[in-house]
Formats: structure tokens, C-alpha cells, sequence
């Protein structure tokens, strides 16, 4: 396994992807690029910056509201989503993503094609993100079997920006009935909850209610005995997993777990999100959590 470690590299030029989605492709001195290393075993990486200084495709595709076309985006001299470039697109319009573009090279991008299911993008200067409408809205892995981006349902790795909401919902993974591999962030009781198996594991939640509107780094660990959870460099819980693993072959999905019902669809936001199909080491995930704390200034 390899460990992750930091590039810097000179600003030399920059490449236009599109007329107007432009692509940094030797980032500035400032971003850190988590992926320049990247583990093996990573089932697909997510954000709304670059996360691999030799990645060259976008990192979003949104729809336009006012007309229903589409565009790539990469990213601006700052490592982040073009927001300046979107909003020249977009004018006074709405826009709702299509695409979050993989950057691992694993060809996981999480997507979703009917219109009236994606999720609002938020242009935002500071942390651009997307969020749902809690009724239907969620992105889909491709080729994200439950199975294949988990150590065959039991071992995994999530390591996400998120901001909580209090909602009965299922913020991402997939879910029928008791056999699953998800989260809610945070359910209606203000609890956030982290199921990878069978459900209902004595150790699986902690009170969050601090959290809710605000962005942290949430990190979610399946070892082949215990269940972990952390928020902004914190453990939250850390016990035995008793219950057995996720059985199901269900795609994977952000904003809802899939499999369960529609009616808990998140309203979570998401700006980054990264899988490995085990447990990585401690000190990678302190590395991932910090990088992400000091880049988006949480």
C-alpha cells in the first residue's frame, strides 16, 4: 500500500477544457493534491478541487435550468471549481448537477441523467457544493457495487466534506431493509448514524446536533472488527462490529442509500468525497482530514 504524500509544483501554464471550463494542470504552490500518490486500493474520489496534480477532465457537469444544456467545468487558478466560469454560464439560472467526475482513474463517476432527481449545485466562492431536496434528488456510482468499492461489504473507508441536516434520510450508501452500508447525517433526532452491516450495531451513532449547517470533515471506517466515525480530526465512536456484513449488490449512492425508501432522501450538502475499499491507516486518514481542513478552511 502506498502512502499518501504531498506535491507541490510551479504555476507554467493553463490548458482551456471548453470555451469555458479551463484546466490548471500544473497547480499553483498553494493546494496540496491528496490523490498525487494515490492508495490502490481507492474505490473513487469526488471534489469540488482537483485532487491529482496529473488529473486532466473535469470535476463537475451541471444542467442549466433555463434552456436543460449541459457543461463540463474544471477547475480555476485556486485548485476550486470555476465558479467564475459557471457563473458567466449560468446568468441568473439555476443549476443542477449532472455529473461528479471521478478523479481516482477507478471510472466511478457518481451521476445522475433524469433531470428532476439531481441535486441543486450552489456556486458558492468559498465551498461550492450540491444538496437535494430530500424528496428524490441523489447521485448513482457507475459500476459502484456495494461489494466491489467496500472489501466485499465489510471493510471501507469515507472520508467526506459534509454539512448536516436534521432529517429522517439516508445520506449516502445503499439500504434494504437491515442489510446495509450507510449514514444519516443527521437523522431527525440529531444523532449521526453509521451502519456498514447488518443494522443495528450496539456502537453506531453520536449526538451532532453542534454540527448541523456547518461543514466538517466527516470520516466514516469499517475495519474487520470495529466501526468508526470522526468528525473535523475528532473520534466519535470506535467499537465492535458484531452484527455481520452488507450482503446486498446495490450501486452506491450520495444523497440517499440506495435500496430504501424514497422518502428518505438527504438534504445533507456535499464538496468532497473520497472512498478506499478498506481500512486505511490512521495517519493517512489524519493526512486526507487535515489537507481537506486546511484547503477549505473548516
Amino acid at each position: 500500500m502506498k502512502k499518501i504524500v504531498f506535491h507541490f509544483f510551479l504555476l507554467f501554464t493553463l490548458t482551456g477544457f471548453s470555451q469555458i471550463g479551463n484546466y490548471n494542470f500544473f497547480p499553483t504552490l498553494q493546494p496540496q493534491h491528496i490523490l498525487d500518490e494515490k492508495l490502490t486500493t481507492i474505490s473513487f474520489a469526488y471534489s469540488m478541487r482537483v485532487l491529482e496534480s496529473d488529473y486532466q477532465g473535469p470535476l463537475v457537469r451541471l444542467r442549466r435550468a433555463s434552456d436543460n444544456t449541459e457543461m463540463d467545468f474544471g477547475w480555476a487558478s485556486n485548485d476550486i471549481v470555476d465558479v467564475a466560469a459557471i457563473n458567466t454560464w449560468r446568468g441568473t439560472s439555476l443549476v443542477y448537477m449532472v455529473t461528479w467526475y471521478d478523479q481516482s482513474k477507478s471510472g466511478r463517476n457518481a451521476t445522475q441523467t433524469v433531470a428532476s432527481q439531481q441535486p441543486q449545485f450552489f456556486p458558492n466562492d468559498a465551498v461550492p457544493n450540491f444538496q437535494g431536496d430530500g424528496s428524490d434528488d441523489h447521485l448513482t456510482v457507475v459500476n459502484g457495487n456495494i461489494q466491489l468499492v467496500t472489501n466485499g461489504g465489510v471493510e471501507g473507508t469515507v472520508i467526506a466534506t459534509m454539512k448536516a441536516t436534521v432529517k429522517n434520510q439516508h445520506s449516502f450508501g445503499v439500504l434494504i431493509g437491515s442489510d446495509r452500508w450507510s449514514t444519516h447525517v443527521n437523522w431527525g433526532n440529531n444523532n449521526l448514524y453509521f451502519d456498514p452491516g447488518i443494522c443495528c450495531n450496539s456502537t453506531r451513532s453520536f449526538e451532532n446536533s453542534a454540527a448541523v449547517n456547518k461543514w466538517e470533515i466527516y470520516s466514516f471506517i469499517k475495519t474487520s472488527t470495529n466501526v468508526i466515525a470522526r468528525s473535523t480530526l475528532i473520534e466519535r465512536i470506535n467499537g465492535t462490529h458484531t452484527t455481520g456484513r452488507c450482503t446486498i449488490t446495490e450501486l452506491f449512492a450520495i444523497g440517499w442509500a440506495t435500496g430504501s425508501e424514497a422518502n428518505n432522501h438527504a438534504t445533507t450538502s456535499y464538496n468532497e468525497f473520497i472512498m478506499y475499499n478498506t481500512d486505511i491507516a490512521t495517519a493517512q486518514i489524519l493526512e486526507i482530514e487535515q489537507d481537506s481542513k486546511t484547503f477549505w478552511s473548516i
